[in-house]
Protein backbone atom coordinates (compact mmCIF):
# COMPACT_ATOMS: atom_id res chain seq x y z
CA UNK A 1 0.00 0.00 0.00
CA UNK A 2 1.10 3.54 -0.65
CA UNK A 3 3.10 4.80 2.36
CA UNK A 4 1.33 8.14 2.03
CA UNK A 5 -1.97 6.40 2.81
CA UNK A 6 -3.60 7.30 6.09
CA UNK A 7 -2.66 4.86 8.91
CA UNK A 8 -6.26 4.70 10.14
CA UNK A 9 -7.43 3.43 6.77
CA UNK A 10 -4.63 0.85 6.72
CA UNK A 11 -5.46 -0.35 10.22
CA UNK A 12 -9.21 -0.59 9.69
CA UNK A 13 -9.10 -2.28 6.27
CA UNK A 14 -6.31 -4.67 7.32
CA UNK A 15 -8.16 -5.61 10.50
CA UNK A 16 -11.35 -6.19 8.52
CA UNK A 17 -9.45 -8.47 6.11
CA UNK A 18 -8.05 -10.51 9.00
CA UNK A 19 -11.45 -10.86 10.66
CA UNK A 20 -13.01 -11.92 7.37
CA UNK A 21 -10.32 -14.54 6.90
CA UNK A 22 -10.85 -15.81 10.45
CA UNK A 23 -14.63 -15.96 9.95
CA UNK A 24 -14.18 -17.87 6.71
CA UNK A 25 -11.75 -20.27 8.39
CA UNK A 26 -14.26 -20.99 11.16
CA UNK A 27 -17.08 -21.65 8.73
CA UNK A 28 -14.95 -23.88 6.50
CA UNK A 29 -13.64 -25.78 9.55
CA UNK A 30 -17.18 -26.44 10.79
CA UNK A 31 -18.24 -27.54 7.32
CA UNK A 32 -15.25 -29.90 7.05
CA UNK A 33 -15.98 -31.39 10.49
CA UNK A 34 -19.64 -31.95 9.60
CA UNK A 35 -18.79 -33.59 6.28
CA UNK A 36 -16.19 -35.80 7.96
CA UNK A 37 -18.63 -36.94 10.66
CA UNK A 38 -21.29 -37.54 8.01
CA UNK A 39 -18.91 -39.72 6.02
CA UNK A 40 -17.99 -41.73 9.12
CA UNK A 41 -21.65 -42.25 10.01
CA UNK A 42 -22.28 -43.39 6.43
CA UNK A 43 -19.40 -45.86 6.72
CA UNK A 44 -20.85 -47.24 9.95
CA UNK A 45 -24.29 -47.49 8.37
CA UNK A 46 -22.80 -49.35 5.40
CA UNK A 47 -21.82 -52.13 7.82
CA UNK A 48 -25.26 -53.70 7.38
CA UNK A 49 -24.42 -54.32 3.72
CA UNK A 50 -20.65 -54.68 3.46
CA UNK A 51 -18.31 -55.95 6.18
CA UNK A 52 -16.72 -52.67 7.26
CA UNK A 53 -15.69 -51.85 10.83
CA UNK A 54 -17.84 -49.61 12.99
CA UNK A 55 -16.20 -46.24 13.52
CA UNK A 56 -15.44 -45.35 17.12
CA UNK A 57 -17.04 -42.09 18.31
CA UNK A 58 -13.74 -40.79 19.63
CA UNK A 59 -12.03 -41.67 16.39
CA UNK A 60 -14.74 -39.68 14.63
CA UNK A 61 -14.13 -36.68 16.88
CA UNK A 62 -10.38 -36.86 16.24
CA UNK A 63 -10.92 -37.16 12.49
CA UNK A 64 -13.37 -34.26 12.46
CA UNK A 65 -10.99 -32.09 14.49
CA UNK A 66 -8.12 -32.94 12.16
CA UNK A 67 -10.22 -32.10 9.10
CA UNK A 68 -11.28 -28.81 10.69
CA UNK A 69 -7.69 -27.85 11.51
CA UNK A 70 -6.50 -28.68 8.01
CA UNK A 71 -9.30 -26.68 6.41
CA UNK A 72 -8.67 -23.70 8.71
CA UNK A 73 -4.94 -23.88 8.04
CA UNK A 74 -5.50 -23.78 4.30
CA UNK A 75 -7.66 -20.65 4.69
CA UNK A 76 -5.08 -18.96 6.90
CA UNK A 77 -2.33 -19.63 4.36
CA UNK A 78 -4.19 -17.65 1.68
CA UNK A 79 -3.39 -13.97 1.25
CA UNK A 80 -5.90 -11.44 2.58
CA UNK A 81 -7.79 -9.43 -0.04
CA UNK A 82 -7.88 -5.81 1.13
CA UNK A 83 -10.17 -4.59 -1.65
CA UNK A 84 -12.76 -7.28 -0.86
CA UNK A 85 -12.59 -6.33 2.82
CA UNK A 86 -13.10 -2.66 1.96
CA UNK A 87 -16.12 -3.50 -0.20
CA UNK A 88 -17.66 -5.47 2.66
CA UNK A 89 -17.10 -2.47 4.94
CA UNK A 90 -18.82 -0.22 2.39
CA UNK A 91 -21.77 -2.58 2.19
CA UNK A 92 -22.02 -3.12 5.94
CA UNK A 93 -21.48 0.50 7.08
CA UNK A 94 -23.20 2.17 4.09
CA UNK A 95 -20.10 4.19 3.16
CA UNK A 96 -21.07 4.60 -0.51
CA UNK A 97 -17.89 2.85 -1.69
CA UNK A 98 -15.59 5.28 0.10
CA UNK A 99 -13.45 2.54 1.71
CA UNK A 100 -13.09 0.48 -1.48
CA UNK A 101 -12.26 3.57 -3.60
CA UNK A 102 -9.68 4.78 -1.10
CA UNK A 103 -8.12 1.32 -0.89
CA UNK A 104 -7.87 1.02 -4.68
CA UNK A 105 -6.27 4.46 -4.88
CA UNK A 106 -3.80 3.53 -2.16
CA UNK A 107 -2.88 0.27 -3.91
CA UNK A 108 -2.46 1.99 -7.29
CA UNK A 109 1.18 2.18 -8.49
CA UNK A 110 0.88 5.81 -9.72
CA UNK A 111 1.14 8.87 -7.52
CA UNK A 112 -1.88 10.27 -5.80
CA UNK A 113 -3.63 13.35 -7.13
CA UNK A 114 -5.14 16.03 -4.97
CA UNK A 115 -8.59 14.54 -5.51
CA UNK A 116 -7.33 11.09 -4.57
CA UNK A 117 -5.79 12.45 -1.39
CA UNK A 118 -9.08 14.08 -0.45
CA UNK A 119 -10.96 10.78 -1.10
CA UNK A 120 -8.53 8.87 1.15
CA UNK A 121 -8.79 11.52 3.86
CA UNK A 122 -12.60 11.40 3.73
CA UNK A 123 -12.63 7.58 3.98
CA UNK A 124 -10.16 7.66 6.86
CA UNK A 125 -12.32 10.17 8.71
CA UNK A 126 -15.36 7.92 8.30
CA UNK A 127 -13.48 4.74 9.37
CA UNK A 128 -11.78 6.17 12.48
CA UNK A 129 -14.80 5.57 14.68
CA UNK A 130 -15.69 2.12 13.25
CA UNK A 131 -15.79 -0.85 15.64
CA UNK A 132 -14.76 -3.93 13.66
CA UNK A 133 -16.33 -6.34 16.18
CA UNK A 134 -19.74 -4.88 15.37
CA UNK A 135 -19.07 -4.30 11.70
CA UNK A 136 -17.73 -7.82 11.01
CA UNK A 137 -18.92 -10.13 13.80
CA UNK A 138 -17.42 -13.62 14.06
CA UNK A 139 -19.85 -16.51 14.18
CA UNK A 140 -20.06 -20.24 13.57
CA UNK A 141 -22.17 -21.76 10.87
CA UNK A 142 -25.56 -23.18 11.73
CA UNK A 143 -24.32 -26.61 10.67
CA UNK A 144 -22.17 -26.78 13.81
CA UNK A 145 -25.13 -28.38 15.61
CA UNK A 146 -24.77 -31.39 13.32
CA UNK A 147 -21.48 -32.31 15.01
CA UNK A 148 -22.99 -33.39 18.39
CA UNK A 149 -25.90 -35.06 16.58
CA UNK A 150 -23.56 -37.12 14.40
CA UNK A 151 -21.39 -37.90 17.42
CA UNK A 152 -24.47 -39.23 19.23
CA UNK A 153 -25.25 -41.40 16.20
CA UNK A 154 -21.75 -42.86 16.29
CA UNK A 155 -22.24 -43.64 19.99
CA UNK A 156 -25.69 -45.21 19.64
CA UNK A 157 -25.12 -47.07 16.36
CA UNK A 158 -22.91 -49.93 17.67
CA UNK A 159 -25.32 -50.51 20.57
CA UNK A 160 -28.55 -50.63 18.59
CA UNK A 161 -27.57 -51.67 15.08
CA UNK A 162 -24.03 -53.00 15.52
CA UNK A 163 -23.62 -56.54 14.23
CA UNK A 164 -26.83 -56.56 12.18
CA UNK A 165 -26.70 -57.36 8.48
CA UNK A 166 -29.22 -57.57 5.68
CA UNK A 167 -29.77 -61.12 4.39
CA UNK A 168 -27.96 -61.95 1.18
CA UNK A 169 -25.40 -59.16 1.56
CA UNK A 170 -21.62 -59.56 1.94
CA UNK A 171 -21.94 -58.49 5.57
CA UNK A 172 -24.41 -61.32 6.24
CA UNK A 173 -22.09 -63.84 4.59
CA UNK A 174 -19.23 -62.50 6.69
CA UNK A 175 -21.31 -63.04 9.85
CA UNK A 176 -22.06 -66.60 8.77
CA UNK A 177 -18.35 -67.16 8.27
CA UNK A 178 -17.67 -65.79 11.77
CA UNK A 179 -20.30 -68.10 13.29
CA UNK A 180 -18.87 -71.12 11.46
CA UNK A 181 -15.40 -70.31 12.71
CA UNK A 182 -16.80 -69.86 16.22
CA UNK A 183 -18.45 -73.29 16.06
CA UNK A 184 -15.21 -74.84 14.81
CA UNK A 185 -13.22 -73.20 17.60
CA UNK A 186 -15.74 -74.39 20.19
CA UNK A 187 -15.54 -77.99 18.97
CA UNK A 188 -11.75 -77.86 18.87
CA UNK A 189 -11.67 -76.40 22.39
CA UNK A 190 -13.81 -79.27 23.70
CA UNK A 191 -11.46 -81.80 22.11
CA UNK A 192 -8.43 -79.95 23.47
CA UNK A 193 -9.92 -79.82 26.95
CA UNK A 194 -10.65 -83.55 26.91
CA UNK A 195 -7.08 -84.25 25.86
CA UNK A 196 -5.71 -81.89 28.52
CA UNK A 197 -7.74 -83.64 31.22
CA UNK A 198 -6.63 -87.07 30.05
CA UNK A 199 -2.94 -86.13 29.87
CA UNK A 200 -3.04 -83.76 32.89
CA UNK A 201 -1.83 -80.65 31.09
CA UNK A 202 -2.44 -77.64 33.38
CA UNK A 203 -1.64 -74.84 30.94
CA UNK A 204 -3.70 -76.39 28.15
CA UNK A 205 -6.62 -76.92 30.53
CA UNK A 206 -6.41 -73.24 31.41
CA UNK A 207 -6.38 -72.13 27.77
CA UNK A 208 -9.12 -74.47 26.49
CA UNK A 209 -12.02 -72.69 28.31
CA UNK A 210 -10.84 -69.35 26.95
CA UNK A 211 -10.87 -70.76 23.44
CA UNK A 212 -14.32 -72.28 24.00
CA UNK A 213 -15.71 -69.00 25.37
CA UNK A 214 -14.35 -67.18 22.34
CA UNK A 215 -16.07 -69.64 20.01
CA UNK A 216 -19.36 -69.30 21.90
CA UNK A 217 -19.19 -65.48 21.79
CA UNK A 218 -18.48 -65.52 18.08
CA UNK A 219 -21.63 -67.61 17.57
CA UNK A 220 -24.06 -65.89 19.93
CA UNK A 221 -23.11 -62.22 20.01
CA UNK A 222 -23.52 -59.70 17.21
CA UNK A 223 -19.89 -59.45 16.22
CA UNK A 224 -18.56 -57.73 13.14
CA UNK A 225 -15.36 -58.63 11.34
CA UNK A 226 -13.15 -56.08 13.10
CA UNK A 227 -14.35 -57.09 16.57
CA UNK A 228 -13.93 -60.80 15.81
CA UNK A 229 -10.41 -60.26 14.50
CA UNK A 230 -9.54 -58.18 17.57
CA UNK A 231 -10.73 -60.91 19.95
CA UNK A 232 -8.91 -63.63 18.02
CA UNK A 233 -5.72 -61.57 17.95
CA UNK A 234 -5.90 -60.90 21.69
CA UNK A 235 -6.33 -64.58 22.58
CA UNK A 236 -3.60 -65.56 20.11
CA UNK A 237 -1.27 -63.04 21.76
CA UNK A 238 -1.99 -64.55 25.18
CA UNK A 239 -1.30 -68.07 23.92
CA UNK A 240 1.91 -66.89 22.28
CA UNK A 241 3.04 -65.30 25.55
CA UNK A 242 2.35 -68.53 27.44
CA UNK A 243 4.20 -70.55 24.81
CA UNK A 244 7.24 -68.28 25.14
CA UNK A 245 7.23 -68.82 28.88
CA UNK A 246 7.19 -72.58 28.29
CA UNK A 247 10.07 -72.26 25.82
CA UNK A 248 12.03 -70.26 28.37
CA UNK A 249 11.48 -72.90 31.04
CA UNK A 250 12.45 -75.66 28.61
CA UNK A 251 15.60 -73.77 27.68
CA UNK A 252 16.51 -73.42 31.33
CA UNK A 253 15.88 -77.10 32.01
CA UNK A 254 17.52 -78.37 28.84
CA UNK A 255 20.67 -76.21 28.89
CA UNK A 256 23.76 -78.35 29.60
CA UNK A 257 25.76 -77.43 32.67
CA UNK A 258 29.09 -77.37 30.83
CA UNK A 259 28.19 -74.90 28.05
CA UNK A 260 26.10 -71.73 28.44
CA UNK A 261 24.51 -72.07 25.00
CA UNK A 262 21.40 -74.24 24.67
CA UNK A 263 21.51 -77.34 22.43
CA UNK A 264 20.50 -77.18 18.83
CA UNK A 265 17.25 -79.07 19.52
CA UNK A 266 15.43 -79.64 22.76
CA UNK A 267 14.18 -83.03 23.83
CA UNK A 268 11.36 -84.26 21.66
CA UNK A 269 8.28 -85.87 23.12
CA UNK A 270 9.15 -89.31 21.77
CA UNK A 271 12.64 -89.24 23.26
CA UNK A 272 11.25 -88.04 26.57
CA UNK A 273 8.58 -90.72 26.64
CA UNK A 274 11.17 -93.39 25.82
CA UNK A 275 13.43 -92.25 28.64
CA UNK A 276 10.47 -92.08 31.02
CA UNK A 277 9.50 -95.67 30.17
CA UNK A 278 13.08 -96.82 30.64
CA UNK A 279 13.36 -95.13 34.03
CA UNK A 280 9.99 -96.54 35.13
CA UNK A 281 11.11 -100.03 34.17
CA UNK A 282 14.43 -99.58 35.95
CA UNK A 283 12.74 -98.25 39.09
CA UNK A 284 10.33 -101.19 39.18
CA UNK A 285 13.26 -103.62 38.83
CA UNK A 286 15.04 -101.95 41.72
CA UNK A 287 11.95 -102.38 43.87
CA UNK A 288 11.71 -106.05 42.96
CA UNK A 289 15.42 -106.80 43.45
CA UNK A 290 15.78 -105.05 46.77
CA UNK A 291 18.34 -107.53 48.05
CA UNK A 292 21.33 -107.06 45.76
CA UNK A 293 22.35 -104.94 42.83
CA UNK A 294 22.50 -106.88 39.58
CA UNK A 295 24.97 -106.14 36.85
CA UNK A 296 22.12 -105.77 34.36
CA UNK A 297 20.69 -102.83 36.34
CA UNK A 298 24.00 -100.99 36.28
CA UNK A 299 24.40 -101.55 32.56
CA UNK A 300 20.86 -100.39 31.91
CA UNK A 301 21.42 -97.21 33.92
CA UNK A 302 24.63 -96.51 32.02
CA UNK A 303 22.79 -96.95 28.70
CA UNK A 304 20.08 -94.50 29.77
CA UNK A 305 22.69 -91.95 30.80
CA UNK A 306 24.60 -92.32 27.52
CA UNK A 307 21.45 -92.18 25.36
CA UNK A 308 20.43 -88.89 26.97
CA UNK A 309 23.83 -87.36 26.29
CA UNK A 310 23.76 -83.59 26.08
CA UNK A 311 20.00 -83.41 25.59
CA UNK A 312 19.11 -84.32 29.15
CA UNK A 313 18.66 -81.54 31.69
CA UNK A 314 21.59 -80.97 33.99
CA UNK A 315 19.55 -81.87 37.08
CA UNK A 316 18.41 -85.15 35.51
CA UNK A 317 21.97 -86.10 34.59
CA UNK A 318 23.07 -85.25 38.11
CA UNK A 319 20.37 -87.47 39.61
CA UNK A 320 21.30 -90.34 37.27
CA UNK A 321 24.99 -90.05 38.16
CA UNK A 322 24.09 -89.96 41.83
CA UNK A 323 21.90 -93.07 41.42
CA UNK A 324 24.75 -94.87 39.67
CA UNK A 325 27.16 -94.03 42.48
CA UNK A 326 24.63 -95.17 45.06
CA UNK A 327 24.15 -98.46 43.21
CA UNK A 328 27.90 -98.98 43.18
CA UNK A 329 27.91 -98.54 46.96
CA UNK A 330 24.91 -100.86 47.30
CA UNK A 331 22.49 -98.16 48.48
CA UNK A 332 19.31 -99.42 46.81
CA UNK A 333 16.95 -97.06 48.65
CA UNK A 334 18.97 -93.95 47.81
CA UNK A 335 19.32 -95.02 44.18
CA UNK A 336 15.58 -95.58 43.92
CA UNK A 337 14.90 -92.13 45.35
CA UNK A 338 17.35 -90.50 42.91
CA UNK A 339 15.78 -92.31 39.96
CA UNK A 340 12.33 -91.26 41.16
CA UNK A 341 13.41 -87.61 41.26
CA UNK A 342 14.93 -87.88 37.77
CA UNK A 343 11.72 -89.50 36.56
CA UNK A 344 9.63 -86.66 38.00
CA UNK A 345 11.84 -84.10 36.27
CA UNK A 346 11.47 -85.84 32.91
CA UNK A 347 7.72 -86.15 33.42
CA UNK A 348 7.56 -82.42 34.18
CA UNK A 349 9.48 -81.64 31.00
CA UNK A 350 7.22 -83.97 29.00
CA UNK A 351 4.19 -82.17 30.46
CA UNK A 352 5.65 -78.81 29.45
CA UNK A 353 6.27 -80.03 25.91
CA UNK A 354 2.75 -81.44 25.72
CA UNK A 355 1.41 -78.09 26.94
CA UNK A 356 3.49 -76.33 24.32
CA UNK A 357 2.12 -78.60 21.62
CA UNK A 358 -1.46 -78.02 22.77
CA UNK A 359 -1.03 -74.24 22.90
CA UNK A 360 0.64 -74.24 19.49
CA UNK A 361 -2.24 -76.23 17.99
CA UNK A 362 -4.75 -73.79 19.56
CA UNK A 363 -2.81 -70.84 18.16
CA UNK A 364 -2.75 -72.46 14.72
CA UNK A 365 -6.52 -72.85 14.86
CA UNK A 366 -6.85 -69.17 15.79
CA UNK A 367 -4.60 -68.18 12.90
CA UNK A 368 -6.69 -70.31 10.58
CA UNK A 369 -9.89 -68.64 11.78
CA UNK A 370 -8.33 -65.20 11.45
CA UNK A 371 -7.21 -65.96 7.90
CA UNK A 372 -10.68 -67.26 6.99
CA UNK A 373 -12.43 -64.21 8.46
CA UNK A 374 -9.93 -61.78 6.93
CA UNK A 375 -10.17 -63.27 3.44
CA UNK A 376 -13.93 -62.93 3.64
CA UNK A 377 -16.68 -65.33 2.65
CA UNK A 378 -17.01 -66.65 -0.90
CA UNK A 379 -19.52 -65.20 -3.31
CA UNK A 380 -23.18 -66.14 -3.15
CA UNK A 381 -22.87 -68.66 -5.98
CA UNK A 382 -19.76 -70.22 -4.52
CA UNK A 383 -21.32 -70.44 -1.06
CA UNK A 384 -24.43 -72.13 -2.46
CA UNK A 385 -22.40 -74.69 -4.39
CA UNK A 386 -20.21 -75.32 -1.36
CA UNK A 387 -16.86 -74.92 -3.04
CA UNK A 388 -13.95 -76.42 -1.18
CA UNK A 389 -10.94 -74.43 -0.08
CA UNK A 390 -8.11 -74.09 -2.62
CA UNK A 391 -5.64 -75.93 -0.41
CA UNK A 392 -7.72 -79.12 -0.57
CA UNK A 393 -7.10 -81.34 -3.55
CA UNK A 394 -10.35 -82.51 -5.12
CA UNK A 395 -10.50 -86.11 -6.18
CA UNK A 396 -12.39 -86.86 -9.41
CA UNK A 397 -15.99 -87.72 -8.66
CA UNK A 398 -16.35 -90.19 -11.51
CA UNK A 399 -14.28 -92.40 -13.82
CA UNK A 400 -12.39 -90.94 -16.73
CA UNK A 401 -10.46 -87.72 -16.99
CA UNK A 402 -13.51 -85.49 -16.44
CA UNK A 403 -15.61 -85.17 -13.35
CA UNK A 404 -19.26 -86.10 -13.26
CA UNK A 405 -20.27 -82.43 -13.16
CA UNK A 406 -18.57 -81.84 -16.53
CA UNK A 407 -19.81 -84.98 -18.26
CA UNK A 408 -22.83 -85.08 -20.55
CA UNK A 409 -26.17 -85.24 -18.86
CA UNK A 410 -25.07 -83.27 -15.81
CA UNK A 411 -27.27 -80.29 -16.63
CA UNK A 412 -30.21 -81.85 -14.79
CA UNK A 413 -31.05 -80.52 -11.34
CA UNK A 414 -29.09 -81.86 -8.39
CA UNK A 415 -30.74 -84.06 -5.73
CA UNK A 416 -32.62 -82.14 -3.04
CA UNK A 417 -30.83 -81.12 0.14
CA UNK A 418 -32.08 -81.57 3.66
CA UNK A 419 -33.91 -84.62 5.05
CA UNK A 420 -34.52 -86.00 1.53
CA UNK A 421 -30.90 -85.75 0.46
CA UNK A 422 -29.74 -89.04 -1.01
CA UNK A 423 -33.26 -90.51 -1.25
CA UNK A 424 -33.61 -89.83 -4.97
CA UNK A 425 -31.49 -91.36 -7.73
CA UNK A 426 -28.65 -89.32 -9.13
CA UNK A 427 -28.74 -87.70 -12.55
CA UNK A 428 -25.15 -88.48 -13.55
CA UNK A 429 -24.16 -90.80 -16.37
CA UNK A 430 -20.93 -92.65 -17.01
CA UNK A 431 -20.26 -93.45 -20.67
CA UNK A 432 -16.81 -94.91 -20.19
CA UNK A 433 -16.58 -98.58 -19.25
CA UNK A 434 -13.96 -99.55 -16.75
CA UNK A 435 -13.50 -103.18 -17.82
CA UNK A 436 -15.21 -106.42 -18.66
CA UNK A 437 -18.50 -107.21 -16.94
CA UNK A 438 -18.38 -109.35 -13.83
CA UNK A 439 -19.37 -112.98 -14.54
CA UNK A 440 -22.55 -114.13 -12.85
CA UNK A 441 -22.64 -117.01 -10.42
CA UNK A 442 -23.58 -120.18 -12.27
CA UNK A 443 -26.19 -121.75 -9.98
CA UNK A 444 -29.83 -122.72 -10.06
CA UNK A 445 -32.28 -121.37 -7.55
CA UNK A 446 -34.53 -124.01 -6.04
CA UNK A 447 -37.65 -122.63 -4.33
CA UNK A 448 -38.48 -124.25 -1.01
CA UNK A 449 -41.43 -123.93 1.31
CA UNK A 450 -41.01 -124.32 5.04
CA UNK A 451 -44.09 -125.56 6.85
CA UNK A 452 -44.69 -124.64 10.46
CA UNK A 453 -45.90 -126.78 13.30
CA UNK A 454 -49.63 -126.90 13.75
CA UNK A 455 -50.73 -125.41 17.07
CA UNK A 456 -52.44 -127.59 19.66
CA UNK A 457 -54.88 -126.80 22.44
CA UNK A 458 -57.81 -124.45 22.77
CA UNK A 459 -57.72 -121.03 21.18
CA UNK A 460 -59.01 -118.21 23.38
CA UNK A 461 -59.21 -114.47 23.00
CA UNK A 462 -59.68 -111.69 25.51
CA UNK A 463 -60.44 -108.01 25.36
CA UNK A 464 -58.02 -105.59 26.95
CA UNK A 465 -59.84 -102.67 28.50
CA UNK A 466 -57.90 -99.43 28.30
CA UNK A 467 -57.64 -96.82 30.99
CA UNK A 468 -60.13 -94.55 29.28
CA UNK A 469 -62.92 -97.15 29.14
CA UNK A 470 -64.77 -98.10 32.31
CA UNK A 471 -64.88 -101.83 32.82
CA UNK A 472 -67.10 -104.12 34.83
CA UNK A 473 -65.36 -105.94 37.69
CA UNK A 474 -65.54 -109.73 37.44
CA UNK A 475 -64.67 -110.43 41.08
CA UNK A 476 -66.09 -109.10 44.28
CA UNK A 477 -63.82 -106.91 46.45
CA UNK A 478 -62.50 -108.75 49.45
CA UNK A 479 -59.90 -108.19 52.13
CA UNK A 480 -56.30 -109.10 51.35
CA UNK A 481 -54.48 -111.28 53.80
CA UNK A 482 -51.10 -110.18 55.23
CA UNK A 483 -49.54 -113.36 53.83
CA UNK A 484 -50.40 -112.24 50.30
CA UNK A 485 -48.86 -108.82 50.94
CA UNK A 486 -45.69 -110.44 52.29
CA UNK A 487 -45.56 -112.74 49.27
CA UNK A 488 -45.78 -109.75 46.94
CA UNK A 489 -42.98 -108.03 48.86
CA UNK A 490 -40.75 -111.09 48.54
CA UNK A 491 -41.44 -111.26 44.82
CA UNK A 492 -40.50 -107.62 44.42
CA UNK A 493 -37.29 -108.18 46.40
CA UNK A 494 -36.35 -111.11 44.16
CA UNK A 495 -36.91 -108.81 41.17
CA UNK A 496 -34.46 -106.30 42.75
CA UNK A 497 -37.08 -103.56 42.99
CA UNK A 498 -35.85 -100.74 45.28
CA UNK A 499 -37.62 -100.32 48.59
CA UNK A 500 -38.73 -96.77 47.81
CA UNK A 501 -40.49 -97.99 44.66
CA UNK A 502 -42.22 -100.80 46.61
CA UNK A 503 -43.43 -98.26 49.16
CA UNK A 504 -44.68 -96.06 46.35
CA UNK A 505 -46.70 -98.96 44.84
CA UNK A 506 -48.13 -99.82 48.28
CA UNK A 507 -49.21 -96.21 48.86
CA UNK A 508 -50.84 -96.17 45.45
CA UNK A 509 -53.03 -99.18 46.14
CA UNK A 510 -53.85 -97.98 49.65
CA UNK A 511 -54.97 -94.66 48.24
CA UNK A 512 -56.99 -96.47 45.59
CA UNK A 513 -58.73 -98.53 48.28
CA UNK A 514 -59.57 -95.39 50.23
CA UNK A 515 -61.12 -93.78 47.16
CA UNK A 516 -63.36 -96.79 46.60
Amino acid sequence: MNPALDPALTRIVGGAARRLRLDRALRVAVRAAVWTMTALVAISAAGVVVPVPVVSPWAGIVAAAAAALVAAGVIFLTRADLIAAARILDRTLHLDERASTATELGLAPRALTSLGARVIADASARLRVVDLRQAIPLGLSRTVWWVPVLFALLVVWPVLVGGLALPGTPAHRAQQMIRREGLRLEQFAQTLQSRARAERLPLTRRAAPQLRDLGVRLQQERVDRASALARITELSRQLESTRRQIDQRLDEMGRPQSSPAPPSELLRRQALQRQIRQLQELTSRLRQDAGAVSKDVLERLSEITQEGGGTQPAQVRQQLQQAKQQLDRGDMAGAGESLTQALRMLEGMETLMSDREGLESAREQLERSRAAITSGPPGPRASEQGESSPDQTQEPAGPGERQVASQPGSESPSPPEGPREGSTPGAGRVDEKIGLPTPRLQAERTPQRVRGVQGEGEVSSSEVVGAGRPGRPRTQPQAVSPALVARVDRALERAHIPAQYRAFVLQYFQRLAQLK
